[in-house]
């Protein structure tokens, strides 16, 4: 029983290892659960040293890693549609959080756009920075 829950918790961690290599900025619902996943089989294992808390530990993480990995998800998708429509853009949830994506100039170099990100949590500002979104493949690291 223990090679079989030994090699289930490999088996995670190595698909949270592949799924953080690729490059895009997408798919972190997936990526978090798969990592959750992991981290949350170990810790279960370290705890409780048998199956049913690597089971519980894994179970557990997935839910808390996709939470998360939706939320940046969201966060990335309203500054790439804010580019796109040259808009401001607001995603709400429902325990009174907000993402706020504002569009700013295009670099003419780079073709890419300055995207200012606020995060709100019932009404107060949480964070705020300037990311820069590219519809296609920036070619410079110049500006």
């Amino acid at each position: 029983m223990k090679t079989k829950a030994l090699s289930f918790v490999l088996l995670t961690l190595m698909i949270a290892v592949v799924s953080c290599a690729a490059p895009q900025h997408r798919y972190n619902t997936q990526r978090g659960a798969a990592m959750g996943a992991g981290f949350g089989a170990v810790a279960g294992q370290a705890i409780g040293r048998n199956t049913e808390s690597t089971l519980l530990g894994a179970g557990i993480g997935t839910l808390l890693g996709a939470i998360m990995g939706n939320a940046v998800d969201q966060s990335h998708e309203a500054a790439r549609e804010a580019a796109i429509t040259n808009k401001r853009v607001v995603y709400y949830d429902n325990q009174g959080g907000a993402v706020e994506a504002i569009p700013g100039p295009v670099d003419q170099h780079t073709e890419c756009r300055k995207v200012t990100k606020r995060v709100w949590d019932k009404g107060t500002l949480v964070s705020e920075k300037v990311e820069e979104v590219c519809e296609g493949e920036k070619y410079t690291r110049s500006y």
